[in-house]
Formats: structure tokens, sequence, C-alpha cells
């Protein structure tokens, strides 16, 4: 489904590091796995991320899809 590539692994380290700190302010919930592709509304499926980390990841995932 995901191409492994340099996105994919900026991606994935964003969401990481979103998931190890407290919840930032202003946040947005983020679909790690877009609904889209699959993905549900499960807590291991969220993140919250400010509105630049989650425009980034939507513009990153573009990329790797």
């Amino acid at each position: 489904m995901f191409i492994n590539n340099k996105y994919y692994i900026w991606y994935r380290s964003l969401i990481e590091r979103a998931k190890q700190r407290s919840t930032p302010k202003p946040s947005e919930v983020h679909h790690i796995i877009p609904k889209s592709l699959g993905g549900n509304d499960s807590a291991e499926n969220l993140c919250r991320l400010t509105p630049r980390e989650h425009f980034i990841c939507h513009l990153l995932l573009t990329r790797f899809t």
C-alpha cells in the first residue's frame, strides 16, 4: 500500500515524535492510516498534531501512496 521512500520515513518519524510528547496546543486529530485507505478510528490509528504538522503529513501522504 505504501511506497517505502524518504517521504514515508519522514512521515513515520513525525508521527512517532507526536506520539511521544504531550498534546500540543492547538492540535488536530490525524488518522495515521487514512480511512480512505482502510484505516479506522481506533486509538492506535489516531494521533494529535499541530496544524502545521497535520498539513505536512497530508502532503507527505501523497508522496508515498
